[in-house]
Formats: C-alpha cells, sequence, structure tokens
C-alpha cells in the first residue's frame, strides 16, 4: 500500500496520493499501542503514522513540509518494520513531521482528527501523555499478579503510582477492571503510559508503586488488597520484570516490607521506551 500511494504521489496524483497516506496513517496508529511490541518498533511506528498524516495534510493544504522525496526514504523502513532490525536514525527529520495532527487509528484506513476529550483507550492516553511529557515516556505493561485466591476478587484493579524520594506523588494511574481470574492468577494484560518522563523520575530519585485494589460490597467500597514496588534501577526495556508482593498498607518509605503470601506468586509486567 505504501509504494502505492508512493506512485500516486510521484505522478501528481494528489488525491489518490492523500487517501493512500491517510489509510495507511491510520492503520499504522492502530497497532502503534498493540501491547507486544517492543520500544523501537513502538517509536518507529509513532514516527511513521505522523510522516503518513503529515504528508496527507501537505497534499490536501498545498505546503510541503514533508516532501515525496522524504515518503521515498521511508521504504527501507517499512520493509524491515517488526522484525527486530528497525533503523536506530529515523531517515525524516523530526522537525517535518512532530507538528502534524495524530491521526486516530482505524482498521478501514478512515481517518479521523483527535480530540483530546474523548476515552481514555490506549492511543488516547498514549497521545496524551506523548503532548505532556518531554523526554522519554515510560508505558507499562501490567501482565498479571500471582494470589492464592485470585477467583475470589470483584472488580479488581491495579493502581500505579510514582512517587519521589519524599514521598510526593508524581503520577498516579488506574487500569481498568482486570480481564480475567485464573486459579491462582489475577490477568490484566493492559497498559499504563506515566504522565512523568524517565528522566524526571531519575532527578527526584523516584520509585514506581503498584497497588492491587478490589470492591468489597458489604462495605460498599474500593479496598487496597495488597502492593509492590519497583526502583528505577529495576526497570527493565522490553523484558519481564517480576516483583514481590507485599501485605496492604502501601509504604511509599519502603521499609514495612512483609511477604503477602509464603507462596512463590508474583507481579509480571513489561515496559517500552518511547523517546518524545
Amino acid at each position: 500500500q505504501f509504494n502505492k500511494a508512493q506512485q500516486h504521489d510521484s505522478w501528481g496524483q494528489v488525491v489518490e496520493a492523500q487517501e493512500e497516506y491517510q489509510a495507511m496513517a491510520a492503520q499504522v496508529a492502530a497497532k502503534q499501542t498493540m501491547a507486544f511490541i517492543t520500544s523501537k518498533e513502538k517509536d518507529t511506528m509513532h514516527r511513521l503514522s505522523l510522516c503518513l498524516g503529515a504528508r496527507a495534510q501537505a497534499l490536501r493544504t498545498l505546503q510541503e513540509t514533508i516532501t515525496s522525496s522524504d515518503m521515498k526514504a521511508l521504504t527501507p523502513v517499512f520493509e524491515v518494520l517488526f522484525t527486530g532490525n528497525e533503523p536506530d536514525h529515523f531517515p525524516v527529520e523530526a522537525s517535518k513531521y512532530q507538528s502534524a495532527m495524530p491521526v486516530r487509528p482505524s482498521t478501514d484506513g478512515e481517518i479521523i482528527c483527535a480530540d483530546a476529550d474523548e476515552g481514555a483507550s490506549d492511543w488516547h492516553q498514549h497521545q496524551a501523555v506523548l503532548r505532556n511529557v518531554k523526554g522519554t515516556v515510560v508505558c507499562l505493561r501490567i501482565d498479571k499478579i500471582g494470589l492464592k485466591d485470585a477467583q475470589e476478587y470483584i472488580d479488581p484493579v491495579m493502581t500505579v503510582i510514582v512517587a519521589d524520594a519524599r514521598q510526593n506523588l508524581l503520577d498516579s494511574r488506574d487500569t481498568s477492571v482486570a480481564s480475567e481470574k485464573r486459579a491462582t492468577h489475577v490477568i490484566f494484560n493492559q497498559q499504563v503510559y506515566l504522565n512523568v518522563s524517565l528522566e524526571d523520575m531519575q532527578k527526584s530519585g523516584a520509585a514506581i508503586f503498584f497497588e492491587f485494589k478490589h470492591y468489597k460490597p458489604k462495605k460498599k467500597k474500593v479496598s487496597t488488597r495488597c502492593w509492590a514496588f519497583m526502583e528505577l534501577s529495576e526497570l527493565k526495556r522490553d523484558e519481564e520484570m517480576v516483583l514481590e508482593i507485599y501485605h496492604k498498607p502501601t509504604d511509599l518509605k519502603k521499609k514495612k516490607l512483609n511477604l503477602h503470601s509464603e507462596k512463590p506468586l508474583y507481579l509480571h509486567l513489561f515496559a517500552t521506551f518511547v523517546n518524545n
């Protein structure tokens, strides 16, 4: 499809090229927040989607902010996408596409301008954080938490907290309700984008905390059942991280650490980084 768009573009078929670029931008946007792609793939797809949207916009407005030649330079990037060989250096200068309007994901190629007030889907959350955070954006995929009574919890959620060395809260995010409960695991498989950059977390000596919460119908309230935490030195890009789980209450000072279970049950998560 990219070759087809390029052909229309080089032949001066403006409308056809614009439509193809629009369709591709929306399709790439739909894939860039998939849970199992790596940091480099996520970063590359973010840039590709912006380039495609920027070129469609340039053809529409007749302002050559990004040219047909620039788009031609993207051909080798498309060829190696999802092979693990994505380039370290993106071939188009960021100044040519970074001001482009992000396009909402679509599986059928429809392109719709992004709206900041829309629901907190992965893509909207991703775009909001990219607007707010300068530096390395950290995305945490909460995979699962091991609990011996995993099936008994009602509406379980995970709260992700970033706190600095003085216990000041820098960010707090909630997942949606867990997708599945198995014998000894609550499955989330959900992504959370932190609204503070990796560099700012490092400067403030921050740590990342995870609170497992559930609804108690008798008390009519959401209660924290257990918690875990991670030092930034434990934050590994594109690798599984396994954390010990502790008894409540959450201690941001990390002093009162009583294991929640004697069984080998842990919190499992993955991290991806996007350079913004």
